[in-house]
């Protein structure tokens, strides 16, 4: 069993004086965290119109890799880290609340809510696992969950909300997008003309727009997959399109909530095949492919970190919760009431290009290629693109 501070030094950590948790603050005058601090955040606050479009996946590896000579690669930009685990669940929880993970309780795309007596997946929303009883309503589950309030309401900005129109209306948009104007999008056309036009209309404003699209082209196919490429240049063709109408009273931020390192399919394990280890288990695996979370049976507990470590020491690292609790990774306090049962009792970080799962049923296990959620550079380090507006 390791502590934080045993891992290789070259690995990540959260760092949340310099990540998405920081921007946050800044961009919503919430202090949780300490607000991003940086010369492309000058004047940030007297600017008009605030746009920050987030391109999940886009980590800084991604942007190298497949848009290396595009607009969005030669705009003044800097490195933030993402918030842990990197994942979406937990990332832009965090850009839509003003609160780290340890905060908004939300950690990763599986979370055990003891609470709703089961383990769920907040976004879409639904139950993943139950051990005994009736699932609950979608207005029970939600209220167990979605604990933290948004940040788009109030102050003297009107806030806009723009997704896609299939995830638009759901209840984790509804929640956390406050007292925004939700404009849902069907296309990029639609999408960036939006943007633009909004740029243009008088008074103060904050405008959030999201596209998922890379984030799940790359679980399907792969970091490096050509359509990755083409898919990021032209999204990056819109951004330098939409550049050229902003108005100086408009600024564009540009990000992510993570990146993604690809796991071939020979290192995507399933602890299903180690039933040792399974029976150990007082419920199954939650969390994400890079990290997991876990609590053993009472009478296993003490055995467990031995057992793990020796089947399957070689693809992770096993570390005491607490542990990671107090090296804040999730973020610093306040703290979530349920967040220590989030975390379980042991957290199983993946080493290299490996990734664990645990399925719950007879369903087909997944192909997925593009993973994140762990501490590497590829998972962690995200740009932040900030370009001010010119046009007349």
């Amino acid at each position: 069993m390791h502590t934080p501070d045993q891992l290789p030094a070259t690995l990540p950590r959260p760092d949340y004086l310099l990540s998405l948790a920081n921007l946050a603050a800044r961009l919503h005058g919430r202090h949780g965290v300490p607000p991003l601090q940086h010369a492309l955040l000058d004047g940030l606050e007297e600017i008009e119109t605030v746009i920050l479009l987030l391109i999940d996946g886009m980590g800084e590896a991604q942007l190298a890799e497949l848009a290396p000579d595009g607009w969005l690669a030669h705009q003044p930009r800097t490195r933030l880290h993402s918030v842990f685990p990197s994942t979406t669940t937990a990332a832009i929880t965090t850009l839509l609340t003003g609160a780290a993970p340890s905060e908004h309780g939300l950690l990763s795309w599986h979370v055990w809510a003891p609470q709703a007596g089961c383990i769920a997946t907040p976004l879409p929303l639904r139950e993943h696992w139950r051990a005994e009883g009736e699932a609950l309503p979608d207005q029970t589950l939600a209220a167990a969950l979605y604990t933290q309030p948004s940040a788009l309401a109030g102050g003297d900005r009107r806030h806009y909300v723009l997704q896609p129109e299939y995830i638009a209306d759901s209840q984790y948009s509804r929640h956390h997008g406050g007292a925004a104007e939700a404009l849902p999008w069907h296309g990029y056309d639609a999408l960036f003309a939006q943007l633009a036009a909004l740029a243009r209309q008088p008074g103060r404003k904050f405008i959030y727009a999201y596209i998922p699209d890379l984030d799940s082209l790359m679980h399907h196919k792969g970091t490096r997959h050509p359509r990755a490429a083409q898919l990021l240049q032209r999204i990056d063709a819109h951004c330098a399109a939409l550049a050229v109408t902003l108005p100086a009273s408009a600024r564009l931020l540009v990000t992510a909530d993570h990146g993604q390192l690809d796991i071939p399919p020979e290192k995507l394990l399933f602890i299903n095949d180690y039933p040792e280890l399974a029976a150990m288990l007082a419920r199954p695996l939650w969390g994400e492919p890079r990290v997991a979370f876990c609590t053993p049976r009472p009478e296993c507990r003490d055995a467990f970190p031995a057992s793990i470590e020796a089947a399957l020491g070689h693809v992770l690292w096993v570390l005491k919760a607490e542990d990671v609790l107090a090296a804040q990774w999730f973020g610093p306090a306040p703290q979530h009431p349920q967040l220590a049962a989030r975390a379980g009792d042991y957290v199983l970080l993946l080493k290299d290009d490996w990734g664990l799962l645990q399925m719950v049923d007879d369903s087909e296990r997944p192909r997925l290629i593009g993973n994140h959620g762990g501490l590497s550079a590829a998972e962690m380090q995200i740009p932040l693109i900030v370009y001010q507006g010119t046009a007349g």
